[in-house]
């Protein structure tokens, strides 16, 4: 489990996971499709099975989500991008994919089969709900598939950017200036757009007595809208921070503790005299890092007694990084991780740290100044 995510497995080498939100969805999926559709569309269903078709149709539905997100990340991987999990959640799923699309025909092949993968979904639901009949149990969760796979394809293609429609609208912009930035930010501008829309409509559905589709469209409207302001981020942070290596922002300090000396001395001889928030642990190579925190969690009595290798962070293997990486391969580290500071090494000896804090300044320096842009 990784933070609030469980991982269920891998596809075609794919991780997949399941976050704590995909739990609500898919019991509200259950409930709602329990209590009413079935019961509607198949007169006399007693409450067991109308439960056991809608967890049926519930586990349907998101495998189709699954296969959506699938589509995306397997044409990502044969476009030579890195695909890494997909998670499903709340909203749906997303694929992970490492880095952005280099060419306007991959970011375009890459969103827009998500959509046309629900849309055959949807026809081939169609097909079995006919093959099946529409007064049988697998007609009738069939049609509700098709259905709901026919909205998830069509939702999909609506230029709200990150949906696979704002990323199609981002391609053919890039496509016509030959800038992503700018593709960016009027797919960004035209999914706020959108994002407004989903906002009043579910404010207008409160104010007409449906307060749950109501706050459910209003929540889609919020997504949507950071969503789109942190992609815009993104691809400024990628732009500023391109052709810029972890050489041109560390700040060299070789420092380091050995993991059998105490923490007192850790504390007396090396954090204290140059104000050190984190300091690496090296046994010939790096093995940890013992930060403020960890020693904060030592009662000053037990300092002189308690070792560095009893409080340091990353006994299961510690994350470290070259000095010719770039600050963008950084930054993924410190996030894949949620790092707040990384090792930087070159031929087996420590450098110093790289910390977020440093990437920040980097990224308003060169703003500021104009470069990368």
């Amino acid at each position: 489990m990784v933070g609030q995510t469980v991982r269920i497995g891998r596809i075609f080498g794919i991780e997949v996971g399941i976050h704590a939100s995909w739990l609500l969805i898919f019991g509200l999926v259950t409930w709602s499709l329990a209590v009413g559709y079935f019961p509607s569309a198949l007169p006399g269903l007693d409450r067991t099975a109308a439960f056991v078709l809608g967890v049926v149709a519930a586990t349907l539905l998101f495998v189709s989500v699954l296969v959506h997100e699938l589509a995306h990340s397997l044409v990502a991987r044969a476009r030579g991008l890195d695909a890494r999990s997909i998670t499903l959640f709340l909203f749906g799923g997303v694929s992970n994919l490492g880095g952005e699309s280099k060419q306007p025909a991959t970011e375009f092949l890459v969103a827009v089969v998500g959509p046309l993968t629900s849309l055959v979904i949807a026809a081939l639901a169609f097909g079995a709900s006919v093959a099946f009949g529409p007064d049988s149990q697998p007609g009738v969760v069939a049609a509700y598939l098709a259905t709901i796979n026919l909205l998830l394809g069509l939702f999909n293609l609506l230029p709200g950017f990150p949906l696979d429609g704002g990323r199609v609208l981002r391609a053919l912009v890039w496509n016509a200036t030959g800038s992503l930035r700018r593709a960016t930010e009027v797919a960004v501008r035209v999914g706020q757009l959108v994002s407004y829309g989903f906002l009043a409509w579910g404010f207008w559905r409160v104010l007409d007595g449906e307060l749950l589709n109501g706050i459910w469209i209003a929540a889609i409207g919020w997504f949507l809208h950071g969503a789109a302001s942190a992609s815009l981020q993104q691809v400024v942070i990628d732009q500023r921070l391109r052709g810029v290596r972890v050489r041109d922002v560390v700040r060299p300090d070789p420092t380091f503790v050995l993991p059998g000396e105490s923490v007192a001395r850790l504390v007396d001889e090396i954090m204290l005299p140059g104000y050190r928030r984190a300091v690496p642990v090296v046994d010939g190579r790096v093995v940890g890092i013992v930060t403020l925190s960890d020693v904060r969690a030592v009662p000053p009595e037990r300092r002189a007694s308690t070792t560095v290798a009893e409080i340091m962070g990353g006994r299961s293997g510690v994350r470290t990084i070259g000095l010719e990486a770039s600050l963008l391969e950084a930054l993924e580290d410190l996030g894949a991780g949620d790092f707040e500071q990384l090792p930087v090494v070159d031929g087996g000896r420590v450098v110093g740290l790289l910390t977020r804090g440093d990437i920040v300044r980097a990224i308003q320096i060169r703003e500021e100044l104009g470069l990368g842009g």
